[in-house]
């Protein structure tokens, strides 16, 4: 009995992790460095997949604070590798552009104004891949996209 119950106790955590991305600070893989868990359109805290710590909602197209989807709650509009501020398309409201696996202040693709890339499952600050600008280590299920990363990680 206790080797079926231990069974399904493994088939539902692995049918609860499976598909999960999860983003760790710095070079670390270790649950309690775990910044964000993204699965199904939603972000948790940390490592976490209770429906209490889901931080932020998701689609193709918007991103939302907490579990909401009203207008009210909307963050960034995505619109192809730019993302803008709540629901506007004007170009004062761009926030961040995403070119190359790298993120950019406003509509501006220039080094300077990179903000972070992304190289070989690592998120590094502004337009460098040496070890000393690691910011995050990433775990991808299939879950994240580069808009989602930047706005997930960039500065508001």
């Amino acid at each position: 009995m206790q080797k079926w119950i231990g069974l399904l106790v493994l088939t539902l955590w692995l049918s609860i992790a499976h598909g999960q991305s999860k983003i760790y600070q710095g070079d670390s893989e270790f649950f309690s460095d775990c910044v964000y868990t993204v699965h199904n359109g939603k972000v948790y805290k940390g490592d976490s997949n209770f429906s209490l710590d889901v931080v932020f909602r998701y689609d193709m197209e918007k991103f939302y604070q907490g579990n909401s989807t009203f207008s009210t709650d909307l963050i960034f509009t995505i619109y192809d590798n730019e993302i803008y501020r709540g629901n506007s398309r004007f170009s004062s409201d761009q926030v961040y552009t995403i070119q190359n696996n790298k993120v950019y202040k406003g509509n501006s693709t220039f080094s300077f104004d990179c903000l972070f890339t992304y190289h070989n499952g690592k998120i590094y600050k502004g337009d460098s891949t040496f070890s000393f600008d690691l910011l995050y280590t990433i775990v991808d299920n299939g879950d994240l996209t580069m808009e989602l990363l930047a706005c997930l990680l960039g500065p508001y």
